[in-house]
């Protein structure tokens, strides 16, 4: 790839951190990122735009695809049915080699691969609450979990955390302005002084 080629913007963090929100700050400030499009097998809702929102295949096609290696990163999410999820490496090697950056909200075992998968055109950005009480707070108030699955996300925060130290950059999202402030400062420093000094 050449120097000019993209980025590929991976963050993560438990459930309930406010990535969204810093998310669509941080694109309304860089309108040039774009945001990854995954591929899943669960039905295609109303709303949605194939190939805007996601791509959508059966599951047989996803299970060819994960045969064939075309998918960088995978998930099965046990819910009622049980859909799968991932990210195509063509749709992302495409992407890099146009030099755009790319920004993918991921699960944090999908980060990890992704930043092993692209360690040169990558940057990972772990985004954490600033507090257990503060992550059950937030998960209570957005009221789409039930008590069961809110106790079942803060059981898995101790092992998240562990495992966001695997990444470049860690933001406390604790208060919004400041979360959307560092995280520009990353873009700033590992995007844009590069590109200018070229």
């Amino acid at each position: 790839m050449t120097s000019r080629s993209g980025k590929l913007i991976i963050v993560a963090g438990p459930s309930g951190t406010g990535k969204g929100t810093v998310e669509n700050a941080v694109m309304e400030k860089f309108p040039e990122i774009q945001f990854s499009v995954s591929v899943t097998t669960r039905p295609q809702r109303s709303y949605e735009v194939e190939g805007q929102h996601y791509f959508f295949i059966s599951k047989a096609e996803f299970l060819e695809r994960i045969e064939r290696n075309e998918l960088v990163e995978w998930q099965e999410v046990y819910s009622k049915n049980g859909h799968f999820y991932g990210t195509l490496r063509s749709y992302v090697d495409s992407a890099l080699e146009q030099g755009q950056q790319l920004l993918i909200d991921i699960d944090i075992k999908g980060g990890i691969n992704l930043k092993k998968a692209f360690p040169d055109n990558s940057i990972s950005i772990f985004i954490e609450p600033p507090s257990v009480e503060a992550l059950e707070e937030r998960l209570i108030n957005r009221n789409t979990d039930s008590p069961e699955q809110i106790r079942i996300r803060l059981d898995r925060m101790p092992e998240e955390m562990q495992l966001g130290k695997q990444f470049d950059y860690t933001i406390v999202n604790s208060e919004l302005n400041e979360a959307v402030s560092a995280f520009t400062e990353i873009l700033e420093k590992e995007i844009y002084q590069q590109q200018r000094s070229i």
